[in-house]
């Protein structure tokens, strides 16, 4: 989803209008997404030192 679309200001002015919406987040809530899987490695730096060994005379 992209982040602007989740900017929006949503008005609801009748009773039907607020029951298609409160619908279609219980729709979206219940439909499963498929798990990303990142094709990086991960690696947790802690402390100066190494960050330092990660990055090297870079800094």
């Amino acid at each position: 989803m992209a982040t602007q679309s989740i900017k929006k200001n949503i008005v609801i002015h009748d009773k039907n209008s607020a029951a298609a919406f409160v619908k279609a987040l219980e729709k979206a809530a219940s439909i499963s997404s498929k798990p990303v899987s990142s094709g990086c490695k991960v690696k947790e730096l802690k402390g100066t030192q190494d960050i330092k060994a990660f990055f090297g005379d870079e800094l």
